[in-house]
């Protein structure tokens, strides 16, 4: 997403959260370096996967890989600039990361508040483990994408804040044949199959 104070342009593009960066890289090459750019995260893996363990890495994996890509982004544009002798500052601005995370991040099954009441930006999740189950390992990558995320952006100075939404879920891009897990649990409550669950 990329925006001036004139007009928003907005583009959806292809992305494989598991190719380092590569298409990422080029959907941020047809970004103006004259604009603040904006990157909104909300690609990671969820529902019953047999191999829940990999699963989980992967989405720590392209988490890893979209905050790295961003840093070359950065470093490729000031370089471009450098050479086209810019002297504008703004020119040098990184990229800036929103990142959908999420309360299971924040919190694991049955863990309460640090301060006993609510949530807060302090709370993580400590007590879901990799591969205890499909459920564990989803909720244990959500929180560790977020604390690398977090760290590597503080390394390499690009700029992130983070959502925690309990659950995400949206028209899918075919209706028909969609396999969306978020999709189904939603259907299956509107229906009254299954009890609404808080995330």
């Amino acid at each position: 997403f990329c925006a001036t104070t004139e007009n928003v342009d907005l583009r959806v593009l292809p992305y494989d959260m598991l190719d380092g960066g590569e298409t990422l890289l080029e959907a941020l090459k047809q970004t103006s370096a004259h604009v603040p750019c904006c990157v909104y995260h909300v690609a990671s893996k969820f529902g019953p996967a047999q191999n829940h363990q990999q699963t989980a890495l992967d989405n720590v994996q392209g988490a890893e890989d979209l905050v790295r890509t961003l840093a070359k982004y950065r470093r490729d544009s000031t370089s471009k600039l450098m050479d086209n002798n810019s002297d504008n500052q703004q020119d040098k601005l990184p990229p800036k990361l929103v990142l959908t995370s999420s309360m299971a991040a924040v919190r694991g099954t049955g863990q309460a508040p640090k301060n006993g009441k609510f949530y807060t930006f302090e709370d993580w999740n400590t007590s879901s483990e990799l591969g205890a189950n499909w459920g564990a390992s989803y909720q244990w990558s959500k929180a560790e994408s977020e604390r690398r995320a977090r760290q590597l952006c503080q390394e390499l100075g690009i700029p992130m804040v983070s959502l925690c939404p309990s659950f995400v879920f949206g028209p899918p891009h075919d209706a028909k044949s969609s396999t969306s897990y978020s999709l189904e649990l939603v259907g299956q409550w509107a229906q009254g199959e299954s009890p609404v669950q808080s995330r």
